[in-house]
């Protein structure tokens, strides 16, 4: 399966103003010129194509702005005019909604440092024709992509098209939100993959032969063989050891990716290649089936003992007194987004790991996990500002938010389209409200994979290691994100979980402990992250560190 969009950091401000009903309110707001009223109450006056805002139109925003002039696909693209409410303008080219520069990169800031005013005000979403509740409909997303077919209790079932913002395009049979059954997946550089889906992911066309799976020739238990797995979703043709692939071998999976290389105990390890179907070769060493990088690794090396300095005694001691207070958000049964898969369960393992000695060894009134139905905007910032105002001088407070996201927001379960976004803004008031002397958000746009196991080892005190580096700390906010506002955050098949976690958790797990000192500081867990993510994806995904944190805090140790 070719690394697919899973969601992207884009579009707009949020509107403190009650929903109004989408609708064409004159004219013809399908292919012709018409008046369209956006859900957050701003009307558009234009042409209109399929259904999109798409032409030569004038849109009139709830903040008091306006823009006038070309548009594609529901976004201002080409050239136009932003006028500001108290009329400041900026002429010039657009794309995707955001103005861009001479160098073709997007204007961050364009009036001021204070104002943000390169994001969009508004984009047209919510179903733009027919029934999108049971029945046929189209129904536009707020990050700009598009499904036209079939819909039962609101989430496309049975035949469509889902059109990504990449150009990318599926055709074919959808459940519950998810492409289920036969399709074709048209990606944007005009290759196709054809063949079944399930929940979501590419299986491929099934690798059984002549009705047959198992050991289909040689010999499967101590020597070479053949052997096609149930359901046919991979074939493994190569040596084996114990009755399990062992040495070199060849795995050709169902949807087209192969891995060829070193095996031991069922799994990659050793020196091999996954070779991806948009033509990505990931080469290095592998261990248990986990990428560890394109040199081998080095024995790990033994610890050099720290005494401790009066200093580190002061800060055992302050260690007694000192907490930290994490809201977990898990989010995947959107109405308004597309249906995620993994975002729950990366929600309740991040949990069992706060739960864990490398993680904090967090008691039970010191956590709060909103998971679906319970992570709405309001809870979620009541959790927040509840859970956060019990933190003292010395403590840390931690949001972890697994979800889709849109430009300058995170999006709760309630996100109808264009209202109850949770704004950047305020998660970082709610952040600076509380007494707490350091503060960290991690929010993962890949919402795949397990998070988080730790290894065993050693029986020094774990935890107080936690909390004395933490204490030598200065104060500050950390905001760690997956990827870039103009990226798309990635998934590999041949990870089986989304990029960013599976390095995120690798760091946790002590990889990213560079100087070797048991700690794991949230420079060293960045420096690794964004490391391993830009080498893994060849550049297509660049994690994101902001905000005034110091880099000795401690994010974890490693036992």
């Amino acid at each position: 399966m070719k690394l697919s969009t899973i969601a992207s950091l884009v579009t707009c401000f949020f509107f403190f103003q009650n929903a109004a009903q989408a609708q064409c309110i004159s004219g013809d707001c399908r292919n012709g010129t018409g008046i369209y009223l956006y859900p957050s109450g701003a009307k558009y006056i234009g042409q209109f194509k399929d259904g999109e805002t798409h032409g030569i139109g004038t849109c009139y925003y709830t903040d008091g702005s306006t823009y006038r002039g070309e548009w594609a696909h529901r976004y201002p693209e080409g050239h136009g005019i932003k006028t500001h409410e108290d009329g400041r303008t900026w002429e010039g080219e657009w794309k995707m909604g955001l103005p861009i520069g001479k160098d073709g990169k997007i204007i961050e800031d364009l009036f001021d440092e204070e104002e943000d005013v390169a994001t969009e005000a508004d984009i047209q979403s919510g179903c733009i024709s027919g029934d999108c509740e049971n029945g046929q409909g189209v129904f536009a997303y707020p990050d700009g992509s598009k499904y036209e077919g079939q819909f039962k209790e609101q989430k496309p079932d049975g035949w469509g098209t889902f059109t990504y913002t990449n150009g990318d395009r599926y055709v074919g049979s959808f459940h519950a939100g998810l492409k289920q059954g036969k399709g074709t997946f048209y990606y944007a550089d005009e290759t196709q993959t054809t063949g079944e889906w399930k929940e979501g992911e590419y299986v491929g066309n099934t690798q059984i032969e002549h009705g047959r799976v198992g050991c289909v020739e040689g010999d499967c238990k101590n020597g070479r063989g053949t052997y096609i797995f149930k359901d046919g979703v991979a074939k493994y043709v190569g040596t084996f050891s114990n009755g399990q692939p062992a040495g070199e071998g060849v795995i050709y999976y169902a949807n087209g990716e192969r891995y060829k290389g070193a095996w031991a105990i069922g799994s990659f390890n050793g020196m091999g290649t996954l070779f991806l179907t948009d033509g990505t070769e990931v080469t290095g060493f592998w261990k248990d089936g986990s990428y560890m990088g394109k040199d081998n690794p080095k024995k790990e090396e033994q610890p050099i003992p720290v005494s401790l300095s009066p200093d580190d005694y002061i800060a055992i001691r302050k260690a007694t007194d000192m907490k930290v207070w994490a809201v977990i958000v898990g989010i995947s049964s959107y109405n308004h987004m597309q249906t995620l898969k993994y975002t729950d369960d990366d929600a309740y393992r991040m949990y069992a790991f706060l739960k864990s000695p490398e993680g904090g060894a967090l008691a039970d009134d010191q956590m709060r996990i909103l998971i679906d139905e319970d992570a709405t905007k309001e809870k979620i910032l009541a959790t927040m500002r509840e859970t956060f105002s019990k933190a003292g001088e010395n403590d840390l407070v931690m949001l972890y938010f697994s979800g889709h996201g849109l430009r300058g927001s995170f999006l709760p379960i309630d996100f109808d389209g264009a209202n109850y976004k949770l704004e950047h803004e305020e998660v970082n008031e709610i952040f600076q409200s509380s007494p707490a002397k350091y503060k960290l958000c991690i929010a993962d746009a890949c919402h795949s994979g397990s998070l988080l196991a730790m290894k065993s080892g050693e029986t020094r005190n774990v935890l107080e290691d936690y909390y004395k580096t933490l204490a030598q700390a200065n104060a500050g906010t950390a905001l760690i994100l997956s990827s870039k506002s103009d990226e798309t955050s990635l998934e590999s098949s041949g990870l089986r979980q989304g990029v960013f976690s599976h390095f995120l958790i690798r760091g946790l797990k002590g990889e990213a402990d560079k100087d070797k000192n048991k700690i794991v500081s949230v420079q060293e867990l960045f420096d690794y992250v964004d490391e391993n993510v830009k080498a893994y994806t060849v550049n297509r995904q660049s994690p994101v560190i902001k905000g005034d944190y110091d880099p000795k805090m401690t994010v974890s140790v490693v036992r």
